[in-house]
């Protein structure tokens, strides 16, 4: 089953195309439920987890939060209370922790940044290793550049065009509120890319394939990737795996 990894630029709907992609190849989609194998795998909540990363992600994403509190939620009302997902209140956490004698970490600050990004990587390959998938964001695409089978996408969009895109998708009222969340974002990323990995998240050279979403609808940009997997021609042009 293929995997696909999709980059690039802040604002150019990677989320939206990966979403149409998983859904047209019937794979699974990942981007921040990553999250959740990822705070396993450091034995921390996903709060703390999420915490450090705005150490290099530092906005305010409003569907992020809502998608936080109905995890909350979601994990509180099952009952067992899973830590992974964190409890709203630290004093509300389980007292003993079957992986740690010490609990499940809580605070970004009892997690390095090298332990992190090393548990991202790990836990990208292992979704990579367990069958088709479609990862969004997080360095995927150096994360895999040498497992066979991957498709590595980078997106690229007009500035305007981004910056209308995350109003629309995550309800900012004013244009220089999704400016600054892209501002930031984009200093986060390269400050990721460069810091574990020694390139810019816009080097053609990480990428298999490269689209600009401001010449295609979303729609149309998921069938390239589509027919890219499958290997299969275009009219306005052929895009394949090598």
């Amino acid at each position: 089953m293929p995997v696909i990894t999709i980059d690039g630029q802040i604002g150019a709907g990677a989320p939206e195309v990966g979403r149409q992609v998983a859904q047209s190849l019937g794979i699974d989609y990942y981007d921040r439920l990553l999250l959740a194998g990822v705070a396993k795998r450091v034995g921390a909540t996903v709060g703390a987890v999420e915490s450090k990363e705005r150490r290099y992600h530092r906005f305010s994403d409003r569907l992020q939060s809502l998608f936080e509190r109905a995890m909350r939620g979601l994990a509180m009302s099952a009952g067992a209370g899973d830590p992974y997902f964190g409890a709203f209140y630290p004093e509300s956490l389980p007292l003993t922790w079957d992986e740690s004698p010490d609990g499940p970490k809580t605070n970004a600050h009892q997690l390095g940044s090298s332990e992190l990004a090393k548990a991202t990587g790990d836990q990208i390959r292992e979704i990579a290793d367990s069958g088709g998938a479609v990862i969004v964001h997080r360095a995927g695409c150096v994360e895999l550049k040498n497992r066979p089978g991957t498709l590595r996408v980078g997106l690229y969009a007009p500035y305007r065009e981004r910056v209308w895109r995350l109003m629309t998708r995550e309800g900012f009222l004013r244009p220089h509120e999704a400016e600054k969340a892209i501002e930031e974002r984009e200093r986060s990323q390269v400050a990721y890319f460069k810091g574990n990995f020694g390139v810019h998240p816009h080097d053609e050279e990480i990428y298999d394939l490269q689209l600009q979403t401001s010449t295609h609808d979303l729609g149309l940009v998921a069938l390239k990737i589509v027919h890219a997997v499958r290997g299969e021609h275009l009219l306005d042009g052929v895009v394949a795996l090598s």
